[in-house]
């Protein structure tokens, strides 16, 4: 709960400000805040799900259906003090927090999210997408 007021906080200021060209829907609030709970609750397959579903299959065809290391690849990011790239693992994540909201051209939206594992505050951007009224994170290709 304390996550879909921060971001509803967020997002009501961002418009008020005039920040935003594009509308967030509330089931996109939704959305995020059910992919943040499921990174906290450490349950792979529902943050999975939160993945879009082409970025997923194509990840872990790569991956060769090594589904922890895709979620731990995703959570990748800049380490805040040190400001150095750091790996850390899915099953480690303490707190997720929506940091920022950038709006993309075609519909997209970055976010901007910080990520507490105990030992790293890091920094980490995924890309929302929107097809057939399903959204879906995508992170880095390869």
């Amino acid at each position: 709960m304390k996550n879909c007021r921060f971001l509803l906080i967020f997002v009501l200021a961002l418009l008020s400000k005039g920040g935003f060209s594009q509308e967030i829907e509330q089931n996109q609030i939704a959305f995020v805040n059910k992919f943040i709970a499921s990174i906290e609750s450490h349950n792979l397959d529902a943050t999975l799900k939160c993945t879009d579903k082409d970025y997923r299959k194509e990840q872990l065809k790569f991956l060769e259906g090594r589904k922890e290391q895709f979620i731990d690849e995703l959570f990748g990011g800049v380490d805040m003090l040190t400001d150095k790239y750091v790996n850390t693992r899915f099953v480690n994540i303490l707190k997720v927090e929506v940091a920022e909201i950038i709006p993309q051209e075609g519909g997209y939206f970055e976010y901007v999210f910080r990520i507490r594992d105990g030992e790293h505050d890091l920094i980490k951007s995924l890309l929302l997408k929107k097809s057939k009224n399903k959204y879906g994170f995508i992170g880095s290709m390869g």
